[in-house]
């Protein structure tokens, strides 16, 4: 008697192939949905640090342009030690900040967990400038004692992230799922989450909690 040899028939692979991708199909988006969410948890901590730690530089004077004894308001990077602080040419020790969230690149922004943020301090009209070293002698210091906005927005919105996030001198947090800015294409204005000023402004206005800002979305405080 002949044997037969063991082996899948061509249903039965077909079979295993439809139920790989039924589970991949499943799991997938879990996946994204739970890495997103971690993006964005990472993100809200390090937008509370970032008020705080402004709020340590501003009553330590750490930069006092202007002498008047009122601290006014820093660079990601002058937070976190990894530039020089633009009144005194020396780094900020110890750091406020991990250098990670300090190294911004050419245009002011740094980049972590699937986000992009930037920092703006206001010039003397109250237009909110990203803070990085061609701008610094545009700062207005009597408003930066009192004004500064800090964004953050996803790489790629939909994969590494779903919501913009807004904090300034308030350091209330605010998000919006509606607004779409995604990477270097479509970046939030300044003042994007206030009201009663144009959007590229940090100087007067107030948080749109619950209604729509400066850009047109509308935000939310973040609990």
């Amino acid at each position: 008697m002949q044997n037969r040899t063991a082996g899948f028939t061509l249903i039965e692979l077909l079979i295993v192939v439809v139920i790989l991708a039924i589970i991949a199909a499943m799991a997938i988006p879990n996946f994204l949905s739970a890495r997103t969410a971690a993006n964005e948890r990472a993100v809200i901590a390090a937008l509370r640090s970032i008020a705080t730690a402004q709020i340590q530089c501003q009553s330590r004077a750490v930069v006092d342009a202007d002498r008047d004894g009122r601290g006014e308001a820093l660079g990601l990077d002058e937070m976190a030690g990894v530039r020089s602080l633009r009144t005194s040419g020396l780094l900020l020790s110890p750091a406020c900040l991990p250098a990670s969230i300090g190294n911004v690149n050419a245009v002011g922004r740094s980049t972590g967990h699937g986000y992009l943020m930037s920092m703006h301090l206001p010039d003397a009209t109250g237009i909110g400038l990203v803070a990085l070293p061609a701008n610094d002698a545009s700062i207005a210091a009597d408003h930066a004692e009192s004004c500064w906005s800090c964004i953050a927005w996803p790489i790629t919105k939909g994969r590494s992230g779903t919501a913009t996030y807004f904090v300034n001198q308030g350091g209330e947090i605010l998000m919006s799922r509606d607004a779409n800015y995604s990477g270097v294409s479509s970046v939030p204005p300044p003042g994007a989450a206030l009201t009663g000023v144009a959007a590229n402004m940090i100087v007067g206005g107030t948080l749109a909690i619950n209604t729509n800002g400066a850009d047109g979305n509308r935000w939310m405080m973040v609990r």
